[in-house]
């Protein structure tokens, strides 16, 4: 499957404008299973078009997208709503494709920066701000334990 048939959310259609009377405030909140969905696809839409991020998804993680998108959306769902069918341990995934081919800050802020600029564009409300400190803590502490492993310290 290609990437590009995995996204069929059209990240433009939460854009409003004075044109038809509503306002950027009257974009949804992250608050369901449906908006979770959505976003989840948006943003891996943007990392995947991103020539320094997609090879590291599609190369050197080897991620099956239809495996994997199902299995962030369970992570936000349970980080966001509480759900708890998401039971993997993040890091371990993480220094798996670390070893492969090392992680450098250039990665950590190129995926920040889109999933900042995904919420920005098309989510408003308490949730979406919930999953931009969220989205900061996880790249911190990636690039934190990462950099350990490089440096010889034990994780």
């Amino acid at each position: 499957m290609t990437a590009k048939m995995v996204f069929p959310h059209n990240p433009d259609q939460h854009r409003h404008s004075a044109a038809n009377g509503t306002s950027r405030s009257a974009l949804p909140d992250l608050d369901s299973p449906e908006h979770i969905r959505n976003f989840v696809r948006s943003f891996y839409g943007r990392l995947l078009d991103d020539p320094v991020m997609a090879p590291v998804f599609l190369d050197v993680a080897e991620v099956d997208l239809d495996e994997h998108l199902p299995i962030i959306e369970q992570y936000w769902r349970k980080m966001l709503l509480g759900e708890q069918d998401y039971q993997r341990h993040t890091m371990a995934r993480h220094r798996a494709v670390h070893h492969k081919a090392p992680l450098r800050g250039e990665h950590f802020e190129r995926w920040l920066q889109y999933f900042l600029q995904t919420v920005d564009e098309n989510y408003r409300g308490p949730y979406a701000d919930r999953a931009k400190q969220i989205a900061g803590k996880v790249m911190h502490n990636l690039y934190m334990q990462l950099t350990r492993i490089d440096a010889g310290e034990k994780p």
